[in-house]
């Protein structure tokens, strides 16, 4: 095994603490230890593929990452700085895990708040030994938990992001998507406010890998058109869950006890279940993609956990499309809404109602 260099594992350490605080430092010492193992080990992305030693399907995501890399700075304008130059082999272990809480009679997460992050709904994991004892400790105190595998992450730009082999996974439309979207990250950054960088994240990453895949392989490639379908299915399912949401969040918000919520939400939930098998899935082009909503769980941080992501997306697009389609444009607009206002959302609607006919 290849040894760190002991300034970036104390420089890793420093770090993570001065980001994490002071909430266990088994948890700080984990993540600042995964961390370095992930910058430690990291090789540039063209020995790994000079070497010859990833299959012709992976060193072919690899080499579209790069150029969706190119296409984030150079077309859409994002700040990449070294990221994706670098390549981590996980050795097919998983690479990370998120942990989300929720209280279980209303949809109210549990939250964090560190320095440079600001507030976040979620804790990350290297060691899943501890991310298991951790959650137990969540269960055990009444919530939900939600924990998922990471195959990606940003760090702000505060590293340079290196491809993780986990990533190659994932199939072409997916890559591009979460390149640009990670990528956005390290350009437009909102403190304490989840949502907002999220649903940002999500948008710019959708609209930039259909443009993406269009430069690359040309519309009459299909890919444009395969993109555009899976998004207006995503639409449609995101809508299911957004309904789904209101739902739930009127039955919480009912003048009963905490029992008789927890007691009669799988109701609401189920109720949605069949709604989606019903109603939703018929009508999607690729209704096999998203088979599992309809055993979605009966768990509030799952829901949290999808509904951060894409909230608000026709706002940002309405942006889009009033700078013409200029991305220098939007992106000015969308840091002048994570910096200058209280409120980034209502920063964009009061920006479009100033441009409206």
């Amino acid at each position: 095994m290849s040894r760190f260099r002991p300034p970036i594992v104390v420089a890793m350490l420093l770090l993570a603490v001065a980001m994490l605080g002071c909430d266990g430092l088994a948890y700080v010492a984990q993540l600042a230890q995964g961390q370095a193992r992930v910058q430690g080990h990291a090789e540039p992305i063209d020995d790994v593929l000079a070497s010859g030693r990833l299959s012709e399907q992976d060193a072919a995501k690899l080499r579209l990452i790069v150029k969706a890399r190119d296409f984030a700075a150079n077309t859409v304008g994002l700040r990449v700085g070294s990221s994706y130059t670098m390549f981590y082999d996980t050795g097919g272990d998983p690479l990370a895990w998120n942990l989300s809480a929720a209280q279980k009679d209303a949809l109210e997460p549990q939250t964090w708040t560190f320095p440079v992050v600001g507030e976040v709904p979620y804790l990350s994991f290297f060691d899943e030994g501890y991310l298991h004892t951790v959650e137990q400790q969540y269960v055990d105190e009444g919530y939900d938990t939600e924990t998922y595998e990471l195959d990606a992450y940003s760090t702000l730009g505060i590293f340079a992001d290196p491809v993780r082999s986990t990533m190659l996974r994932r199939g072409t439309l997916s890559l591009a998507e979460t390149i640009i979207h990670e990528l956005l990250h390290n350009t437009v950054w909102r403190p304490n406010n989840t949502v907002f960088n999220e649903s940002l994240a999500t948008f710019v990453g959708r609209q930039g890998a259909v443009e993406f895949l269009t430069a690359e392989f040309g519309m009459d490639s299909g890919w444009p058109q395969t993109a555009l379908a899976f998004y207006a299915d995503t639409d449609a399912v995101n809508a299911f869950l957004m309904q789904l949401y209101a739902d739930l969040a009127a039955f919480y918000g009912q003048e009963i006890l905490s029992d008789e919520k927890v007691a009669g939400r799988e109701a609401v939930f189920q109720a949605g279940r069949d709604r989606f098998v019903k109603e939703i899935q018929p009508a999607l082009y690729f209704p096999d993609s998203f088979a599992s909503y309809a055993q979605l769980p009966t768990n509030n941080a799952w829901m949290l956990a999808n509904h951060r992501y894409n909230l608000n997306l026709d706002v940002f697009a309405d942006v889009y499309r009033t700078t013409g389609l200029d991305w220098a444009a939007t992106l000015e607009v969308f840091r002048a809404a994570a910096t200058g206002s209280d409120d980034s959302l209502d920063y964009l609607r009061s920006w479009l109602a100033g441009r409206s006919p």
